[in-house]
């Protein structure tokens, strides 16, 4: 009992001196009483409280050319600030009033958005950012998704709970005017015309005197207790609006032969100085607490990274 007095008198005071963290919607965030400027993150070991570590790379001789350390979870709202920081950098050097008039930009997925693709459009940076389904367009991964299939059969099959129907499982007519469940019942169109993020899609829902009935519920709905019918969406194409979307013009460009050349350069480039930073140089997690402090130990290691570069290779940038 002690123990829990001494932690709630720690977190009383803590509130009293500490007013809430507001997130992107205005709304407060779960704050954290040891460091308050630190994030959740997801990887590979669990979810973890830290910071994200970002740079921008030089393509030539991977000198890193801004490093910031911010206290975000996701990484959606950090490509402005990158930007806006190495701009500055260079300025402040006298080298480029806008040093992405005519560099080329690479982001992985994580800086994949819309507001992004908008932003990178506004400002005519010729950047290849790749969205989370870039490698499900690659001809040489059509057959992954057998694999993943594969697993998710066998993961069920280990925990003893079936796999749920997805809309492969369903047939539908060449006239779209119903689908046949796995079942082999039918479900009638409930809607022509509907848009979901800018896709179209037909609907279809079952009738409560087949679905309610039915043998396979278990596997056909999630929650099959309190949900009575199965509703499917057939999706097969994309609004006109939805086709000019700076999304849509990111994915056409990357996914060209020049695009697709430009974005695997990124992994060369970008990569090796993280691994260099946390495997050689030995920065395998943040020993500070808050972000001025994280954000000048990041920096201070990427300096380091950037003179055993000069040290190593100074003679031949010359």
């Amino acid at each position: 009992m002690a123990t829990l007095r001494n932690r709630l008198t720690k977190i009383r005071k803590w509130l009293n001196g500490n007013d809430d963290k507001p997130g992107k919607t205005g709304k407060p965030r779960k704050s954290n009483i040891t460091d308050n400027d630190s994030a959740k993150m997801k990887t590979s070991k669990g979810v973890i409280q830290g910071y994200d570590g970002v740079t921008a790379v030089d393509g030539k001789h991977q000198i890193i050319v801004h490093a910031e350390a911010f206290g975000q979870g996701q990484e959606h709202d950090l490509l402005k600030p990158m930007i806006d920081g190495t701009r500055e950098n260079f300025q402040a050097i006298g080298k480029e009033e806008n040093i992405f008039a005519e560099t080329k930009l690479s982001a992985d997925s994580g800086f994949h958005s819309g507001k992004n693709m908008e932003m990178l459009q506004e400002q005519r940076i010729d950047a290849y950012v790749a969205d989370p389904h870039f490698r499900k367009r690659v001809p040489r991964f059509a057959d992954a998704d057998r694999y993943k299939e594969r697993t998710r059969k066998e993961r069920a099959r280990r925990s003893g709970h079936s796999r749920l129907f997805a809309t492969e499982d369903f047939t539908f007519a060449d006239d779209m005017r119903y689908c046949l469940c796995p079942a082999g019942k039918r479900l009638y169109r409930s809607g022509a015309n509907a848009v979901t993020k800018g896709l179209c899609s037909i609907r279809f829902k079952g009738p409560k005197s087949a679905c309610l009935s039915c043998t396979l519920r278990t596997q056909c709905l999630r929650h099959p207790e309190r949900t009575e019918i199965r509703q499917v969406a057939y999706f097969h194409g994309r609004t006109e609006k939805a086709k000019d979307s700076c999304i849509e013009k990111m994915k056409r460009k990357i996914d060209s032969t020049v695009g697709r050349a430009m974005y695997a350069m990124r992994l060369a480039i970008a990569e090796p100085p993280f691994a260099h930073i946390c495997r050689v140089m030995g920065l395998d997690r943040f020993t500070l607490r808050g972000r001025n402090k994280v954000n000048s130990q990041w920096n201070l290691f990427c300096v380091v990274h950037n003179l055993k570069k000069i040290h190593r290779y100074g003679e031949g940038f010359a």
